[in-house]
């Protein structure tokens, strides 16, 4: 299943999940890919996958509320993701996860999602040779625990992206920012009275 290997990926966004998944096969990746609403209902069977796949690198978003999600993570790792594996961390909010992932050195890198597509793909080839997945490596490991700005670092990268993927992101993304005003506003807003609304 792909060149360079097997990357398990969660969100719980379908659109970005099905997505991503497409950049990291087009980049020779292997990807198999759940719903984080799927897992933590039970209709999910992470053991499962990871005996069947045996992925090198796992790819996991990290949503809101950010200590209850850290958590169910931290517990899938304890129990279904036990072995050597490397992570890819993505997040809306990467810096208040980089807090709660302290020095964790299982934890490749943290990186800005959706629309870090350069960066999520480069974190993963890295972190795939770091376990020596992929032959060539000539690092015995790396514990990069830190968000290095990689966004001109590797523009190779761009014979892979697709605009369509880009723009489907950008608009999802944009989707998401205007739910999180909307819902923000409304915790706020006193004016919502029927005056307010009158022509």
């Amino acid at each position: 299943m792909g060149l360079l290997g097997v990357v398990a990926l969660f969100n719980g966004n379908p659109d970005v999940l099905a997505l991503v998944g497409k950049l990291l096969e087009s980049a020779g990746f292997g990807v198999v890919s759940a719903l984080i609403p799927d897992v933590r209902a039970g209709r999910c069977d992470v053991n499962g996958m990871m005996r069947r796949h045996d992925p090198a690198v796992v790819v996991y978003d990290i949503a809101a509320p950010y200590e209850e999600n850290w958590a169910m993570f931290q517990q899938l790792r304890a129990t279904a993701m036990r072995d050597h594996r490397r992570f890819v961390i993505t997040s809306a909010n990467p810096a208040r996860v980089q807090r709660l992932a302290g020095r964790d050195e299982r934890i490749y890198e943290i990186v800005d999602q959706p629309l870090d597509l350069d960066n999520i793909v480069h974190a993963v080839k890295e972190a795939a040779r770091a376990r020596r997945f992929i032959p060539g490596n000539s690092r015995e490991s790396s514990n990069v625990t830190a968000m290095p700005d990689r966004r001109h670092a590797d523009r190779r990268q761009s014979q892979w992206t697709s605009n369509d993927i880009y723009q489907k992101l950008r608009e999802k993304r944009e989707e998401m920012e205007f739910e999180r005003r909307r819902f923000g506003r409304r915790a706020t807003d006193r004016d919502h009275g029927p005056s307010s609304h009158a022509a």
